[in-house]
């Protein structure tokens, strides 16, 4: 027959080896990347023609988007207006969804995307609204490199490359 006290540090046992499973697949499952300042995209405008280019404004799409009605959330970049321009990514964005309810309360859902998660590009005129705008390159983890290089808005993958310079 078992006793009491043998029961309980069986369970004891059993919950601690349970935790320390646990334990070791969120390590094993989290990132040690942390979000780095001063990276840096050097794009390359391919509407360029004979020595004009269109102006196009650069987005970058978190790739943890929330669930909203109005299309992806994106990070300005800014507006590349000749041949090539060089951008710093930054660290950390937030996106807010503001909710009101039928009974007149509200709520807010922020989310953080930090430049150790991934990141895809698209471009659009400056013009249009970033409500048309989607990624056209693959995700892409920004810190893990101190430069990356695209062109846009043909190219589909931004790939490493010395820090750029304003």
């Amino acid at each position: 027959m078992i006793s009491g006290r043998e029961v309980h540090t069986r369970g004891r046992a059993c919950s601690l080896g349970a935790l320390s499973l646990l334990m070791v697949l969120a390590l094993a499952c989290s990132s040690s990347l942390e979000p780095r300042s001063g990276v840096t995209l050097h794009v390359i405008n391919g509407s360029c023609q004979s020595g004009q280019c269109d102006s196009l404004r650069i987005l970058g799409f978190p790739g943890n988007q929330p669930n909203t009605p109005g299309g992806f959330w994106s990070v300005d970049l800014g507006v590349i207006t000749g041949a090539q321009a060089c951008f710093t990514l930054p660290p950390t964005a937030t996106f807010r969804v503001i909710g009101e309810h039928s009974d007149g309360t509200r709520d807010t859902v922020t989310t953080t995307w930090t430049n150790a998660m991934p990141l895809a590009l698209g471009a659009l005129p400056p013009t249009w609204s970033s409500l048309q705008a989607s990624p056209s390159t693959k995700a892409f983890v920004p810190a893990d490199e101190a430069g990356w290089q695209v062109t846009l808005p043909a190219g589909t993958q931004a790939t490493p490359s010395a820090r750029c310079s304003s």
